[in-house]
């Protein structure tokens, strides 16, 4: 399939708001830069820990020894989402993860979450938790320089939608928005970002006006994590 005709399909399921059809890197594309990152799937130990597993792909990248599961049992930071006299309560996914990765019902958590258990537990790495930095600044930043990045976008770069809400520690509401999904930015070309999709345990391509437009909607927040000095 042609590149034009695969933007027309991905352009018309965007139009629709359906699902981003998952397109196969094709690594035969010489004016590509693509990152070989271990690839990992989610499922089915963590169907709602797309973060430790992202996460999980770029320190193993960097020769860390952990898996996806202790990362989501030992590592990462979750809190339940709770009714205390009829107003429900939670942390803010920041910090914490909202619910559990082992359940269906877990809901998720950002970058600082996950800057944070890497920031405590890592023997090899350090994180740092990024925002309002462009997908274009990124790669030109780090994936030219063969540095993987943990990003936030949308579960198959369907339209996030407004989903529960709580009271946080300094007793604002939040309001989580649903199909919040985090994955791998892993290389690009000239029409597409690839990615490493824990939901799916392979590496795709998305078009970049979709991906750079779901990434913002999302807060625009991305983890870098490099090896120690």
């Amino acid at each position: 399939m042609t590149t034009f005709l695969q933007i027309l399909m991905c352009l018309f399921a965007f139009i629709m708001n359906e699902p981003c059809p998952k397109l196969p890197v094709d690594d035969t594309d010489l004016a590509a830069v693509l990152i070989e990152v271990p690839v990992l799937n989610q499922y089915p130990a963590l169907p709602t820990g797309c973060e430790a597993t992202a996460a999980t792909m770029v320190l193993q990248y960097f020769h860390e020894d952990i898996d996806h599961v202790t990362f989501a049992s030992e590592w990462l930071n979750c809190e339940p989402v709770y009714d205390m006299e009829g107003l429900l309560y939670g942390p803010h996914p920041q910090q914490a993860f909202v619910g559990d990765p082992f359940s269906e019902y877990g809901l998720g958590c950002y970058a600082g979450a996950i800057e944070q258990a890497i920031q405590e537990h890592s023997v090899l790495c350090d994180a740092t938790a990024i925002f309002d930095v462009s997908l274009e600044s990124l790669a030109s930043q780090y994936i030219d320089q063969g540095i993987p990045v943990v990003i936030w976008a949308t579960l198959e770069l369907q339209s996030p939608e407004m989903g529960s809400s709580w009271l946080v520690e300094d007793g604002s509401l939040f309001t989580w928005q649903s199909r919040e999904h985090c994955l791998v930015l892993v290389g690009y070309n000239d029409w597409y970002y690839f990615v490493n999709d824990p939901q799916t345990g392979t590496c795709v391509q998305y078009p970049k006006f979709w991906f750079e437009t779901r990434y913002h909607q999302m807060g625009a927040q991305a983890v870098v994590i490099e090896p120690v000095n």
